[in-house]
């Protein structure tokens, strides 16, 4: 973990004021690493398991490798498996989709808008292990098969 990181709360377990100060620690992060303004107001994170995600959004297919969702409400999902060093960043990377969406720079239904907003969720979630986490993890994203648009 990166000197001077906040502890992150036991999603089972923790306060709502440590919680506060974990969403601001990893919003910050993901405003100032994206250029997107800090929100007006934070989305609620939940703890789910990987059974739910694999329900979800891997066709009830196990293992499911996706650890964080955000489906343009006020609402991150987040495995609640996952280490606490990876909490950070895949909330960096969920963070970056609610302040895209609520941006309004990109059209939700294009494919090729969806694809720049994973590339650059993942540009930003490299840049936060780099720069405050220094580690060396690098996100590839498969581009998706997208048809020209009109």
């Amino acid at each position: 973990d990166a000197e001077g990181a906040l502890a992150i709360p036991n999603p089972h377990s923790c306060n709502r004021a440590s919680m506060n100060e974990w969403l601001l620690y990893t919003m910050t992060w993901a405003s100032q690493l994206s250029g997107y303004p800090f929100p007006d107001t934070l989305p609620e994170v939940r703890w789910e398991s990987e059974g739910w995600f694999s329900h979800r959004v891997c066709e009830d297919r196990m293992p499911c490798p996706i650890f964080g969702l955000y489906e343009y409400a006020d609402v991150i999902f987040l495995r609640e498996d996952l280490t606490d060093s990876a909490k950070d960043h895949v909330a960096v990377h969920e963070f970056v989709h609610y302040l895209q969406h609520h941006s309004g720079r990109f059209d939700l239904t294009s494919c090729v808008d969806t694809d720049k907003r994973e590339r650059e969720a993942f540009r930003v979630q490299t840049r936060f292990v780099a720069e405050v986490q220094n580690g060396f993890t690098k996100f590839l994203f498969n581009h998706l098969p997208c048809k020209p648009e009109p």
